[in-house]
């Protein structure tokens, strides 16, 4: 192997090593904006799916009749007319990260403006809604 080929090769694996270094950053950037729903005030359904259950309360405010058709699996159900009078047994600790959904996105902007106002914690709203967040990749419970 010459100097030149050898620079060569080199210099490509420089390159590599550099855009490996800047998709990692991306991707942790990326990541940690989706974690930190502090700072959001709506996600997209598809940005649910990276949301660790076991650190985040999902609620579905949808009637009775709609959980009973189908759930995102570890969801809690608080239905919308029910929410205001068992807000406070569900979600007792206002640090408590919540994401709210329901099937088009009325119902969950309700209950998150109703939660902020309370001064819980980090409560965004799902876009879209139930349907969108099975095709993203959620399991579905019944």
């Amino acid at each position: 192997m010459t100097n030149g080929t050898f620079g060569l090769v080199s210099s490509k694996m420089y390159r590599m090593m550099q855009l490996l270094i800047c998709a990692f950053f991306l991707v942790s950037n990326v990541l940690a904006n989706e974690i930190d729903l502090s700072k959001r005030n709506s996600l997209k359904p598809e940005e649910t799916i990276h949301l660790d259950p076991k650190n985040i309360l999902f609620i579905d405010v949808r009637t009775q009749k709609e959980w009973n058709d189908g759930y995102i699996s570890g969801a809690t159900h608080l239905p919308l007319k029910d929410f205001t009078a068992n807000l406070a047994k569900i979600v007792p600790d206002k640090q408590t990260t919540v994401v709210v959904y329901c099937s088009q996105g009325g119902r969950a902007i309700a209950a998150t403006k109703y939660m902020n106002n309370l001064g819980y914690h980090a409560v965004p709203v799902i876009n879209g809604g139930y349907i969108q967040m099975l095709s993203a990749g959620h399991k579905q419970s019944r």
